[in-house]
């Protein structure tokens, strides 16, 4: 019996496994995302924003947990080593994402029933939170691309018109003739922070994604079915 080769065997569908896992949960950010700004923008229920975040950071702690076993049951060489970190980094910075929209959720629970958004800025802030959930989707494809540098590049491309919009808003906060009070530009300047950070968080990762070739990348498997967003929860290797 190849034990050494069995073992190998067993690593890279162990890896394969999570690394859809985790795609799927950069995935779940986007969605979490845009229903913290509908909640932020209207008045939507955050119970689904705050009970989405529980779950996924479960499943990020349970991820990294794995990834450490995974580690420790076999003899790495560099190149394993560079893998589990990478995706340790990444699940890391997906989790914030989401506590970053959970952030956004929460501040429409401290001014309900009150809007958060006034109604002149409530496209601006819409706006924001669909590029926040296109960077996310952007991370999932690099997560699971054999090819991840070339998807990283869409999340990176992605950050400055969010970078842009945060100035902006900024400037309207600012401004002397600024007209709802100091505690909704307080709110709002919260918010624009809140969305800046999520593109940066989708960043980092992309970047530690970039310096990456999958071994075995997905492809090479003709027998796997599995995909990104096949995954619902945590599959510890066995």
């Amino acid at each position: 019996m190849d034990v050494p080769g069995a073992r190998r065997w067993e690593y890279t569908a162990a890896l394969r496994r999570l690394r859809i896992m985790l795609g799927e949960l950069a995935e779940q950010t986007s969605q979490i995302v845009l229903d913290a700004t509908t909640a932020v923008t209207g008045q939507a229920d955050t119970a689904g924003v705050h009970t989405a975040v529980a779950c996924l950071r479960g499943c990020c702690q349970n991820l990294d947990e794995d990834l450490v076993v995974l580690l420790a049951r076999q003899n790495p060489v560099a190149g394993d080593l560079h893998l589990v970190v990478a995706g340790l980094q990444t699940a890391t910075a997906v989790q914030r994402m989401a506590e970053l929209a959970d952030h956004i959720a929460a501040t429409a629970d401290r001014r309900a029933p009150a809007v958060v958004v006034p109604v002149g800025l409530r496209p601006i802030l819409t706006r924001l939170g669909r590029l926040c959930a296109e960077q996310a989707s952007c991370l999932a494809t690099a997560i699971c691309a054999d090819d991840p540098a070339l998807a990283a590049r869409q999340v990176t491309v992605g950050d400055d018109p969010i970078d842009r919009i945060h100035r902006q808003l900024m400037a309207v906060l600012t401004d002397p003739g600024w007209p709802h009070g100091i505690q909704r530009a307080v709110d709002l300047a919260l918010l624009s922070r809140y969305y800046e950070r999520y593109a940066d968080q989708a960043v980092t990762a992309a970047r530690h994604l970039a310096r990456l070739r999958w071994v075995p990348p997905l492809s090479d498997d003709p027998n796997n079915p599995m995909e990104c967003g096949s995954v619902r929860s945590p599959v510890r290797p066995g």
